[in-house]
């Protein structure tokens, strides 16, 4: 072979081998940032099926709720609950009767602070009156919903739910594994979907079998079809597959990702009207029904929007909070919502709103604090008297 051609064999091969290199060293680095992310709380990000799946359902045991998921029907009574359901509250009797019953997630329940020193525990020594807590951590509003139509022991004269706005969201899941959480099939529920006329209808949460489970994560738009957050789909996790560098572009370009730089909470869009999930028309529906079923069993009811840090931070760069049209929305039906919120900012005075939550130090997230629950319980105990609730 001629010199020039052998030059030029030698330059392409030089050419592929950098090349090769290149790819070597991007997808390394690509793989290593996955893996973080994976470790982090923007796993919701990214979509692992590369379980043993086998372990994580023995680990489970079987112990889930048919329906809800979680907790299973022998942990709803067990502590840290009571035997009515409600988490135990060492101030008051068992034989008490309670003034009000509270229902939502772990803003309701009271999550990273001591047992008796949640809002609804607090609210309860205020008021000197029993404030029963069926707050279910993870629990969407229809969760809850479903929940508070079980509970036909709630005997108060006023129940609450606590509406946290990232809950949106949480309705049109049906696996908490896309959303971030540990895999396990306790994580599966079933959820409402809004038939033709716009009436609620509940889809059963599948029965499955080990092997079932195993197959619903190598494919789980099989086993969950009414699952909005299937990974691989607008708003759903990338699942993590070679080419790891093709994966990050992909996590990259995410619709919840780009609203999220923006300033805005990445469930902000969910509240748009015309969002493909649906998830406003179906909240205010759910909402609407858990109001309906209190009015229905001689109750009243009250919504109470819990918000989150972010929810703050969107108040004050966009002059009003993400979930604005879900209270206009539940306006049009004539349901009164409280948002605690201006209050809360009055009561936090020359203080940051901040200082309501437990992650301070961590940039300003988290659930209510020791001092936040303090002061959400004044601002909620001032509106259930406002409006004669409560005495």
């Amino acid at each position: 072979m001629p010199e020039p051609q052998r030059s030029t064999l030698r330059r392409i091969l030089l050419w592929l081998i950098s090349i090769l290199i290149l790819f070597g060293v991007i997808e390394s680095f690509s793989a290593i940032f996955l893996k973080f992310v994976l470790a982090s709380t923007a796993r919701f990000l990214v979509w692992n099926p590369d379980i043993d799946a086998s372990k994580v359902w023995a680990a489970a045991g079987g112990n889930w709720d048919d329906e809800l998921g979680w907790p299973s029907p022998s942990d709803a009574v067990a502590p840290p609950r009571d035997r009515t359901g409600a988490k135990y509250n060492p101030d008051f009797s068992q034989s008490d009767y309670p003034c009000a019953s509270a229902y939502g997630a772990s803003f309701v329940w009271g999550e990273d602070v001591p047992l008796a020193d949640g809002w609804v525990e607090q609210l309860s020594r205020k008021l000197g009156c029993w404030v029963a807590n069926y707050g279910v951590p993870a629990y969407g509003t229809d969760q809850a919903y479903v929940r508070f139509q079980r509970m036909k022991q709630d005997q108060a004269p006023v129940t609450m739910l606590g509406f946290s706005p990232e809950h949106i969201m949480l309705d049109v899941n049906q696996y908490r594994g896309f959303m971030g959480y540990g895999p396990s099939p306790t994580g599966i529920k079933g959820r409402f979907i809004l038939d033709g006329e716009g009436r609620l209808e509940w889809i059963h949460r599948p029965r499955i079998s080990e092997k079932e489970f195993v197959e619903f994560l190598r494919d789980p738009a099989n086993l969950l079809p009414h699952e909005y957050l299937l990974p691989d789909t607008p708003d759903g996790p990338v699942t993590l597959r070679f080419p790891y560098t093709l994966t990050v572009a992909r996590v990259a370009l995410m619709p919840r990702l780009r609203v999220r730089f923006t300033g805005r909470p990445s469930w902000a869009d969910f509240y748009r009207a015309g969002h493909r999930s649906g998830g406003l028309a179906l909240t205010a529906a759910i909402v609407e029904a858990f109001v309906r079923e209190a009015e229905h069993r001689g109750k009243r009811a009250l919504i109470v929007v819990l918000p989150g840090a972010s929810s703050f931070r969107a108040r004050a760069e966009f002059g009003q909070p993400e979930y604005a049209p879900l209270i206009a929305a539940l306006a049009a039906k004539n349901i009164d919502v409280f948002d605690p919120s201006p209050a809360l900012l009055t009561a936090v005075g020359q203080r940051s709103y901040c200082e309501l939550y437990t992650d301070v130090p961590a940039g300003c997230a988290g659930h209510f604090s020791i001092e936040g629950g303090r002061i959400v319980a004044d601002v909620i105990m001032a509106e259930l008297r406002q409006r004669g609730l409560v005495k």
